[in-house]
């Protein structure tokens, strides 16, 4: 019930109540004074009746004597009649045992009322009768008996109450409909506000206050919301602060050792074609040396920009592992562009080099190494240092690539191209689901894993994904994989809810924006089976691409969410302005659960996301006990292994059931 409803009824039972309390107040008076006026006509009735039998003289001066006149009771009895038609008249002669009366006149309109009800009448009125003998021991002893009938009192009282009940219940309704009119005029603001839908994404009501309650409640809300922010900001920082001190250097603004040991470590438990470079420099311990430390943080902050600015690559993660080292993993990079990136970097040193001492020296070795199977960071740390020895004892070729007897062939970009465009146009596109499962292990939604065909071999997207973006590819590959599956969903309405990954090419092309914008408004009926992931990248390199995107996708209720969340070392104030409908976390975090240090960062941005309703999702859960743990930690979503097999076993249990039926 509403402040309208709980207020109009509260006064208007109040209202109530006393009318009724009126009402009988009212009917209560009338009815005392109907009984005096009654007994008043009944004393006066007799007294006259007595006058008329016996007169006062003779009945004073000779009581006992028997008189030979006999009045005449009829003529007596009809004068009364005419001065009293409202009373019952008996007269019983004693001596001769004569009886004569007279009956009140009723209203036929009295007694069709009084027949209603009698029982209640006579509960309300007393008996109004009195009774005498006359001239008691003579001839002519006479008794009298005067009664008012119940039926005359009360229609009397009915001709009183009626008008004053009438009266009443017209200032009754009058007084609730000009409450109604007035206690909605007054609480009409409060209900517009009421009505308003609660979120903190929107702004507040821009709603012209006209009470004190409608301010008030104005206020409190910008208070709260204000509140809210803060406290949202306060989270951010915090999370900011502690993924700062367990994973960034704090002199050059990129990740530590733990950092990169945790990224490799999550990427060699699926391991994929990816590439690590491991740079030394000599020139930090010179500047370090000659200068004080903040020259040499100045110089050491500067060299890690420019290393960032100038990697380019769809998934980067630069650390500085050391005082005088900087590792870089690369998934899903071919060997010649590994060796490009590599050159690249030695190139930006090189640069620094000459705008610090004007010349340039053998003060940079580079390791390189392909991995595409599983090993430990450990081994593969390993060999980046020998790799990087080898590499200094050759100051003549200071980029060195470790040779590889297992590494798989890749294919050039041009190559994946053409795979891709083949794939597309004779449909041979394979497509593997993972589900997520809420907190109340019901599924979310399936995400999709794109894979291609070539000379009977498959290919999975991280294989391919990297070349595909750098030949500008990756909005053919989106077009198709949302075709394909709008599709499905139309085919067969209970597939789905799927999750397609978008690559950062579609993101920033603005004819993809048109084309997608089109799609979905063909398709809106598919708005709660069709959920879009959007690298974490996009959301904080292309913020202004990004939000055209989401804006679309928003528009047409359909739902998107953060792929990678809290990979960057960016503000995670990002989530605040996009309001994404899920988070799903990056693997390095959801692995090695028994390090505090990584659960208080994992419950932190967690939280960051729950604290603004943000699902958040982690990714490659593996077992039942991991599972158990990341709950604990404002994760509200899984997705993994684990998965799939309850899936797999819940698909099994329904397919033995219907068997058996």
């Amino acid at each position: 019930m509403n402040l309208f409803r709980y207020t109009y009824t509260w006064i208007a039972s109040c209202l109530t109540v006393l009318l009724v309390c009126s009402i009988a107040l009212h009917a209560n008076g009338i009815r005392a004074t109907l009984l005096d006026q009654s007994e008043l006509k009944l004393q006066s009735t007799a007294t006259f009746l007595e006058h008329q039998l016996m007169p006062a003289d003779q009945a004073v001066l000779e009581p006992s004597r028997d008189y030979a006149t006999v009045p005449d009771y009829q003529a007596i009895l009809a004068q009364l009649q005419l001065i009293s038609p409202s009373f019952d008249i008996q007269l019983h002669v004693l001596t001769t045992n004569e009886r004569f009366t007279t009956a009140a006149h009723v209203s036929p309109k009295a007694n069709t009322l009084l027949s209603l009800s009698p029982h209640i009448m006579k509960a309300i009125w007393p008996s109004l009768s009195l009774q005498q003998t006359l001239l008691e021991g003579s001839k002519q002893a006479i008794r009298y008996t005067v009664s008012m009938p119940i039926e005359t009192i009360s229609n009397g009282f009915l001709q009183q109450l009626l008008p004053g009940i009438l009266l009443a219940i017209a200032l009754y309704l009058t007084c609730i409909v000009a409450l109604f009119f007035a206690l909605r005029r007054k609480l009409f603001p409060l209900t517009q506000l009421a009505q308003q839908p609660v979120s903190l994404k929107g702004p507040v009501p821009n709603i012209e206050p006209s009470s004190i309650e409608a301010k008030a409640w104005l206020t409190m809300q910008k208070h709260f919301k204000t509140q809210l922010a803060d406290i949202f900001r306060q989270q951010a920082v915090e999370a900011n602060k502690l993924k700062a001190q367990a994973y960034q250097d704090k002199v050059s603004g990129l990740g530590n050792r733990h950092y990169f040991i945790n990224q490799l470590n999550a990427w060699l438990d699926n391991p994929q074609q990816a590439g690590l470079i491991l740079l030394k420099t000599t020139l930090l311990d010179e500047v370090y040396q000659q200068h004080d430390f903040e020259k040499g943080d100045s110089f050491t902050r500067q060299l890690a920009d420019e290393f960032n600015s100038n990697i380019v690559h769809v998934n980067v993660y630069l650390a500085r592992l050391s005082y005088d080292e900087f590792a870089v993993l690369l998934p899903n990079i071919p060997t010649e562009k590994l060796k490009y990136i590599a050159e690249s970097m030695r190139n930006v040193h090189q640069q620094l080099e000459k705008d610090y001492r004007g010349d340039i020296s053998d003060s940079v070795f580079i390791g390189l190494l392909a991995i595409e199977q599983p090993t430990k960071a450990s081994s593969v740390l390993g060999q980046l240092d020998n790799i990087l020895a080898q590499a200094t004892r050759n100051p003549a070729e200071p980029i060195l690539l470790a040779a590889n007897p297992h590494q798989v062939p890749s294919f050039g970009k041009q190559q994946w191209k053409s795979l891709l465009l083949e794939a597309i146009e004779h449909d041979t596109m394979d497509y593997k689901y993972q589900p997520v499962l809420n907190e109340h292990h019901q599924q979310y939604h399936l995400e999709v894993f794109s894979s291609l065909k070539a000379k009977q071999s498959s290919y999975q997207a991280n294989q391919f994904l990297g070349a595909i973006e750098d030949v500008g590819a990756g909005v053919l590959l989106d077009k198709h994989v949302i075709a394909q599956h709008i599709n499905k969903l139309n085919a067969d309405p209970s597939r789905g809810p799927f999750a397609i990954n978008l690559t950062s090419n579609s993101i920033t092309d603005p004819s993809f924006n048109r084309w997608l914008e089109q799609a979905l408004s063909r398709n809106q009926h598919l708005a709660e089976r069709l959920h879009f992931d959007i690298p974490e990248s996009c959301f904080i390199q292309t913020p202004d691409a990004c939000s055209l995107l989401c804006s679309a996708i928003r528009f047409y209720k359909f739902h998107y969410g953060v792929d990678g969340y809290g990979r960057y070392f960016k503000s995670l104030a990002y989530l605040e302005e996009f309001r994404p409908d899920y988070a799903k976390v990056d693997f390095s975090y959801t692995h090695q659960l028994n390090d505090e240090l990584k659960k208080q960062l994992l419950s932190s941005i967690c939280r960051s996301a729950h604290s603004l309703n943000i699902m958040t999702i982690a990714t490659r859960v593996e077992t039942e006990t991991q599972l158990d743990r990341l709950s604990d930690l404002f994760v509200s979503g899984f997705q993994g292994f684990y998965t799939e097999q309850k899936q797999r076993d819940k698909q099994a249990a329904k397919r033995s059931l219907t068997a058996s039926h």
